[in-house]
Formats: structure tokens, sequence, C-alpha cells
């Protein structure tokens, strides 16, 4: 019973990573064509379109099915100016973001990325912001320019308020970096959670169990006539919201869940991708 498990594990290891590699070695390089060839000029919506698709192809391999509730497809439909921000447990989180970027994101991501295989080779014709993390004083000059593009309006910043994959699926501790940009850009911030990811891919794990991955909403946090002062005050009324969102028993994100039971998309989804 244990060899066969050990067995089950492995062919789906290979067969995801290998098909998953040939996927992008295949689509990035397609991705590069375009965006050279169009000059850029339509990166904040052919890149997005190109980004969804990619997100998608990596979600079908890893044998994930999207739930989006009907009012986070109503508001990733419109283009206007805001900081989604989603919780960061799991490497599906990167595919799910993909695959749910609106037309006219501008992605803030760890420089680390830029050193990826085929994945560092394209961002750099996206609408992508890099930050230092080790930097503090790049992290914030690149936040600005990010708040900069947003206040132009109809920009959507997409970051993860954690900044780096938190332990065992729980709610990390959240850098203010995305509440200085909201509040800089006088935009709302628009919270998103995954709801599933980290069972399903775990960090340790090197492939991804097959599921579906439930997208919800907190409510919107406006900033209009906030300053740099309610930033940790903005932080933990989203953090607190995470974390009553993924149910854990207590505000630090570090409670054990009110259920034993897989924490995955609800039965009856308003939406599927």
């Amino acid at each position: 019973m244990l060899l066969s498990s050990l067995l089950t594990r492995a062919s789906r290891t290979v067969y995801q990573q290998t098909l998953a590699w040939l996927f992008c070695a295949t689509y990035i390089p397609l991705m590069v064509v375009l965006l050279v060839v169009t000059l850029g000029r339509f990166k904040s919506t052919l890149g997005a379109v190109l980004m969804r698709g990619w997100g998608k192809g990596l979600l079908w391999i890893s044998g994930v099915r999207l739930a989006i509730d009907q009012d986070v497809q109503q508001e990733l439909a419109q283009r206007r100016g805001r900081v989604v921000t989603f919780n960061h447990c799991s490497t599906l989180d990167l595919f799910v973001g993909a695959a749910l970027v609106p037309n006219g994101a501008i992605i803030v991501v760890k420089k680390e990325l830029r050193y990826l295989p085929l994945i560092g080779q394209v961002i750099f014709l996206l609408d992508v912001v890099f930050v230092d993390r080790k930097n503090r004083e790049s992290a914030a000059a690149s936040l600005r320019a990010a708040g900069a593009r947003l206040r132009q309006g109809r920009h959507t910043a997409m970051i993860s308020p954690e900044g780096t994959r938190s332990p065992a699926g729980t709610v990390g501790p959240f850098k203010m970096g995305p509440f200085h940009l909201a509040v800089e850009a006088q935009v709302p911030l628009v919270p998103l959670v995954w709801h599933g990811c980290a069972d399903l891919y775990p960090r340790h794990r090197v492939h991804c169990e097959p599921g579906v991955v439930r997208v919800s909403m907190l409510p919107e946090v406006p900033t209009a006539g906030r300053t740099s002062a309610d930033v940790h005050a903005l932080a933990a009324e989203v953090r607190a919201g995470y974390c009553k969102a993924l149910g854990f028993a207590d505000q630090d994100g570090r409670g054990a869940p009110p259920s034993s039971e897989p924490r995955q998309a609800s039965d009856n989804p308003q939406g599927n991708v």
C-alpha cells in the first residue's frame, strides 16, 4: 500500500514537472515573440491575456480547477485603479494569480523571479514592478513607481502582503508595502482569497494534488483620505479578514482551523475556470 502510494506520487511528479516545463518552453517564447513584434504597445492588455493563458495552462497540468465567486468575476472584469491582494502559502498561488490577471494589471513581484528559467526572460516584457525585499529604500522606490502608475487610473496592482509563502497554509506576517502603495495612490484595497492552495500543493511537496481552488473576495477597503499613519491599521484590518475567511481560530494566523477538513472550494461554486 505504501509502495503503491509512493509510486503514484512519483509518477505524478514526473508527469507534472515534465509537462509543465515543456509547456513553458513552448508558450513563453511565443509570449516573447508576440510582445516584441507589437513593440510592447499592448502589454497592458495582450500581456494580461498571455499571462492568463499561461496560468490556466499550468493549472490544467496540475489538475486544478478554479471556482470563482461571482463578485470576484464582476470585480476583475472592471478596469480601474486598485490594489488587489492575495494570500500566499503555495507555489500554486502563482498559477492562480496569473490565471486571474485583469487587463491593465501591474504585477508586483520579488526580484528573485528574474532569475527563474524562462519566466525570468519574459517577465521584463510585461507590466511588472520588481521589489528587492532586502533593500528597504529600493523596495520603497519600486512601490512609488507603481503608485505613480496607479494614479494615472485604470491600472491594477497585484501583490501579496505576506511577500513570501507562509508555512503550513497559515497567514504570515504582513508587510506594509501594499498598504503604502494603496494610500499613496489613493485607490481601494481589494483582498482576494485563495482557498485550498496549501492543501493541494504545500511548500514541501514537488507535485500538486488534483482538486478545486475557490477564489472569494473580502469587502473592499477604501483608502481615500487615509495617510501613511493609517497603513498599520489597514494591514491589521485586511489580515483579520484573511484569518477569518480562511477559518483560523485566532487573528495572528497561527491558530488551528476550526475543522480538520481540507479547506477547498465550496461544492456549489458560482463561477468556474
